[in-house]
């Protein structure tokens, strides 16, 4: 036998084909990459929904808008509960007409966030409907704090989170709709 017809100089070539062939294919790590980029660059904010995202390893995995919608949304229901929370916190030490109305309209915010999230699979519009006004009643809160001077830089930037989670499930469920 000569030395360059031994079973191992065979397996050689094909061997690094298929390790070329594999690197070179796109994995599903790169498609939820592009996923997640290809929303995040239509939202109010690229570099905070990326980091939204980064926040939960689920949407390394998600393959799909839907996946995506359902992290997006639980990311944002978490973040809503989280926020009314400190809100009624809040208010005992502090109950002003402004952050009561905060509190009330956090409801919404909460409320419209859970809707979305059952509404994905039956009715994508309607989740797309429901993200926006979440956005809305952090808008109100924001506008109930402002119209009467009062200033809670905490309430505000967590009204900016919401309006990006807003966003963020507006991109995901239009696609969707």
């Amino acid at each position: 036998m000569h030395p360059m017809e031994s079973p191992i100089h065979c397996v050689l070539p094909f061997f690094f084909t298929s390790l070329f062939l594999f690197l070179s294919s796109p994995s599903p790590m790169n498609a939820s990459t592009q996923l997640v980029e290809t929303v995040c660059k239509k939202t109010i904010s690229n570099s905070e929904c990326l980091k939204a995202f980064d926040s939960d390893p689920r949407s390394c995995s998600a393959s799909n808008y839907k996946e995506l919608a359902i992290v997006a949304l639980e990311l944002a229901i978490a973040n809503a509960k989280d926020s009314q929370n400190f809100i009624n916190k809040l208010l005992k030490s502090d109950p002003r007409k402004p952050i009561k109305l905060c509190s009330y309209f956090y409801e919404g915010v909460v409320g419209s966030f859970n809707s979305a999230k059952t509404e994905i699979d039956e009715d994508p519009l309607t989740a797309n409907y429901d993200v926006k006004i979440a956005g809305d009643d952090a808008g109100y809160c924001e506008t109930a704090l402002s119209s009467e001077g009062v200033k809670v830089s905490k309430i505000s930037t967590r009204n900016h989170v919401v309006d990006l989670y807003s966003s963020i499930g507006d991109v995901i469920t239009d696609q969707l709709a």
